[in-house]
């Protein structure tokens, strides 16, 4: 059984809102007059007709299902689990914040990798947790998330919640499957797994299979940022116990998600061919970026995302080479944490195979 938040395990929170589609359901039959939702007339005729033509300018008129049902249906679908074990929100980072309040009282230990997605940190020091970060594993040129001290310490802790990216963000490091299991096994029972899988949809060959279905007490995030090309509308969903997705529904923003972002969702999610391309395009011209870094000598680390992280032999000439690439207009990342200063984070887009950006990237230019 999952554990929540001291004022949220004995308590059931009535959403007051739930939205047409549930009344719908409710009914058995369509509602065609919405005189109950104080939504404005479709009169005068909008701006937004010119841009954005009629059937887009309605949704935006209209509120959203705050339960994305259709959604959740589709997800369920395609990850082999039931509608009710998906919930949908503003993306990853929203799931994210929403697991830390699911789980956690102020003052309680949660357990990351020292530099590893920020926004993790971000929402647990805002929520009051107690952030315990873990140094990532060198093996080579390789940084890894270190899954045994993780473990040790959430159970020394009695952590509420360990977040771990897989693949990694900002290395790109990736666990198989049996290592994402024995890790759910060694993790105290009570300790909620945030399992952020935003890049997992890179992860092509079949050795690279991610877990299949919902993992007791965990929370497996997705995105249709990366593999569906829809990061300005923010669209994730999350895989959990059916427990967890009730109680997660409870304390949602229930209309976080706009009527324009389900619909395109909808749009990609039922192309069965839109996001199998985008991926096939995206690692091709990844392998030729770490082809073409790795031919002036810099040291990349091995990737299973969207982008190449690179190692520099120290924070101030990794800076330098930021500073240089910012002042000609192109933005590459470099972690804010002291970790990990020393790495630069490469999106593959085409942009990042011209010269001047590699010849920047090596120091040359």
């Amino acid at each position: 059984m999952s554990h929540f938040a001291r004022h949220l395990e004995n308590r059931t929170i009535v959403n007051p809102f739930p939205g047409i589609a549930k009344l719908e359901a409710a009914l058995g039959r369509t509602v065609v007059s919405r005189l109950g939702a104080n939504e404005s007339m479709a009169k005068p005729a909008s701006p937004l007709l010119a841009e954005w033509g009629e059937a887009l300018t309605e949704l935006a008129r209209l509120y959203p299902d705050p339960y994305a049902l259709a959604l959740r249906e589709r997800a369920a679908r395609l990850h082999g689990v039931d509608p009710s074990q998906v919930v949908f929100d503003a993306g990853a980072d929203s799931l994210i914040l929403l697991a830390l309040r699911l789980r956690c009282n102020a003052g309680d230990a949660v357990v990351c990798s020292a530099g590893t997605y920020p926004s993790f940190r971000y929402f647990a020091d805002g929520i009051g947790a107690r952030a315990m970060e873990v140094s990532y594993q060198q093996e080579g040129i390789v940084l890894r998330p270190h899954l045994e001290r993780m473990c040790e310490i959430a159970q020394a802790e009695r952590a509420a919640v360990v977040y771990l990216a897989n693949p990694d963000n900002p290395t790109g490091y990736y666990w198989s499957q049996a290592d994402i299991l024995a890790l759910r096994q060694r993790l105290p029972a009570q300790t909620l797994l945030i399992l952020d899988e935003a890049y997992v949809d890179f992860c092509v060959a079949p050795q690279d299979a991610p877990p299949v279905g919902a993992l007791p007490n965990t929370m497996r995030l997705r995105t249709l940022s990366k593999a569906y090309g829809l990061a300005g509308l923010r669209v994730g969903f999350a895989i959990a116990p059916e427990d967890i997705v009730a109680k997660a529904d409870q304390i949602r923003p229930q209309y976080a998600m706009s009527g324009l972002a389900q619909h395109a969702a909808r749009l990609v999610m039922d192309d069965p061919d839109y996001a199998r391309s985008l991926i096939q395009a995206t690692l091709q011209l990844r392998e030729k970026l770490d082809a073409a870094l790795r031919e002036r000598d810099l040291t990349v680390l091995p990737s299973h995302t969207n982008f190449v992280a690179l190692v520099y032999p120290g924070a101030d000439s990794a800076e330098a080479i930021q500073r240089k690439l910012l002042a000609d207009g192109i933005a590459v990342h470099r972690p804010s944490h002291p970790a990990l200063r020393h790495l630069l984070r490469v999106t593959a887009q085409p942009q990042a195979l011209s010269s001047k950006v590699l010849e920047a990237l090596a120091g040359l230019a």
